[in-house]
């Protein structure tokens, strides 16, 4: 019995996206510190280089800054790593479904109708999931009755011409014309079979999408 693989609690799906996402968190956190640091930093630097002002305000100033040095950073850089994380942890939840729907395109262009897209619980998009699976099962519906429809076409066909070939009249020039109608019905029905509809390739579909 083969092992279901392990399922990576947090795996890179789409690397171009991801990592332009990540690159954007980053450059925003930098944009925090930097901010945070003229905000909390650039008054006593200013008062620490203006020698108009006593010994003791400049000396304050520079106690304060030593102080926010060691007080501030910490906290400011822990606070940017924990959002950028959770923000990364967020947009996976986007990246996972975006990953599953481009899954479901890929089937559908190879002609497999018979699954629907399922999201893990807390994933976003579940509206999008929902209008897709929708699709999905109208077009099988309608897609499996017209192959119904082009089955029956080629049972009456049959029972057609073996009606009139116990007629006398039954004359070549009718034959033709009735070979003619089946090819074309059977050159229909051959594209209808590109959609497949059937149980086959379940298996196949739970494994080509990674667990995430």
């Amino acid at each position: 019995m083969n092992k279901r693989p392990k399922r990576r609690k947090f795996p890179i799906v789409d690397r171009t996206i991801q990592y332009k996402f990540l690159t954007m968190i980053l450059s925003y956190g930098m944009i925090i510190i930097i901010f945070m640091g003229l905000m909390l930093f650039l008054p006593d630097v200013m008062a620490l280089s203006n020698e108009d002002l006593s010994m003791e305000i400049r000396g304050a100033a520079a106690q304060r800054i030593l102080t926010l040095h060691t007080r501030a950073w910490p906290a400011i850089i822990a606070l940017v790593c924990i959002l950028s994380i959770h923000s990364f942890r967020t947009f996976h939840k986007v990246i996972g479904p975006l990953y599953r729907f481009r899954w479901a395109f890929s089937r559908i262009t190879k002609g497999d109708l018979n699954f629907r897209v399922k999201l893990r619980k807390k994933d976003y998009l579940k509206r999008e999931e929902e209008i897709i699976n929708g699709m999905m099962d109208v077009l099988a519906k309608n897609w499996g009755s017209i192959q119904e429809v082009g089955q029956n076409a080629l049972r009456s066909l049959d029972d057609l011409e073996n009606s009139l070939k116990q007629m006398d009249s039954w004359k070549e020039v009718h034959q033709q014309s009735l070979h003619s109608h089946r090819q074309h019905l059977e050159n229909l029905m051959d594209k209808t079979q590109y959609f497949r509809l059937s149980d086959e390739g379940k298996e196949e579909q739970e494994s080509a999408v990674p667990s995430m």
